[in-house]
């Protein structure tokens, strides 16, 4: 009798263990699923606000687009980043920059046809930062459409199928400056290291002489003094140039044309980079909006940054 009591009072034990156990794990299981909603729900309400940000910057260039004299430069409202604003439980941050303070690599193409003139800008914008030259022609072969190499420091599909993990050249031009790390001889430094200087717009544009760096600057126009493009980046925040007629006065040692060709005192495209901090989410968004003609601000495209 006290055997079977003893029994009993063994399996009640392991049963309430049991049940406490069961009821354990759909508690933790219960908050694990809550904490996920909980985690999308702030994942979408942060990317509600990088959306947001997005248009803010948007709203800022349309702004700008209405201030008389036309032209752009580091001094004006867009330029200003947007650091830390609070909203509701977000901290929403974000910048502008001008891609036409750099040079467009898709401007190695004319049309169909290489550019012989922004070839020798590239080189010279290379060999200014201490890259080899001959980089400039793996570019021109990623982006032009035929199949034959610009040299043998080029590369074409033949060189991109013989890689461990093969793949074919673009043939067509850039869409964002990432595709570098698929181009034969650049690796992650060289990318690092040119990046600032460089971008890739979906037509060709000139470089805004009053964004534009030094090293941008003097590639253009090799026949200027560097310690005039110097004092000019100095100078240009209190008196940036007006019209392509002051900078072919400005850069009178280059030839008018290539300082009216290649340079220009307004920019159409800007990238925007907005972070957005929510409780236990962070994110950001990279994106490039181009400014119409009309004032409008349209994105070309958008991506999540990490």
């Amino acid at each position: 009798m006290k055997t079977q009591r003893g029994v009993a009072a063994i399996t009640a034990i392991l049963i309430v263990a049991v049940a406490a156990s069961a009821a354990t794990l759909m508690l933790a299981q219960q908050s694990a699923m809550l904490d996920q909603t909980m985690l999308v729900a702030t994942r979408a309400q942060a990317d509600l606000y990088a959306r947001a940000g997005l248009d803010w910057a948007r709203g800022i260039l349309i702004e700008d687009a209405r201030t008389p004299g036309a032209i752009d430069t580091l001094e004006e409202g867009w330029a200003k980043p947007l650091a830390g604003l609070p909203v509701e439980r977000a901290i929403v941050a974000g910048a502008i920059a001008d891609e036409q303070a750099k040079f467009n690599l898709n401007n190695l193409l004319n049309g169909t046809k290489k550019s012989s003139g922004d070839m020798e800008i590239f080189k010279r914008l290379l060999e200014g930062l201490a890259l080899d030259p001959n980089l400039r022609d793996a570019v021109l072969d990623w982006i032009d459409p035929d199949s034959d190499l610009a040299s043998t420091a080029g590369a074409e599909d033949p060189y991109y199928l013989a890689l461990r993990r093969p793949y074919r050249a673009a043939n067509q031009p850039m869409i964002q400056i990432e595709e570098l790390y698929r181009v034969r001889g650049f690796d992650a430094a060289t990318v690092a290291k040119l990046r600032p200087y460089v971008t890739a717009l979906p037509e060709r544009t000139p470089v805004n002489v009053n964004t534009a760096g030094a090293s941008v600057l003097a590639a253009l126009l090799p026949e200027v003094p560097k310690a005039k493009i110097a004092k000019f980046i100095v100078d240009r925040r209190m008196k940036p140039l007006a019209t392509r007629q002051e900078i072919i006065q400005w850069a009178k040692e280059a030839p008018a044309s290539a300082a009216s060709d290649g340079l220009d005192v307004k920019s159409a495209f800007f990238s925007v980079r907005i972070q957005v901090a929510q409780d236990e989410v962070e994110l950001a968004t990279d994106a490039l909006v181009r400014r119409m003609q009309n004032g409008a601000a349209n994105v070309v495209w958008s991506r999540p940054r990490y």
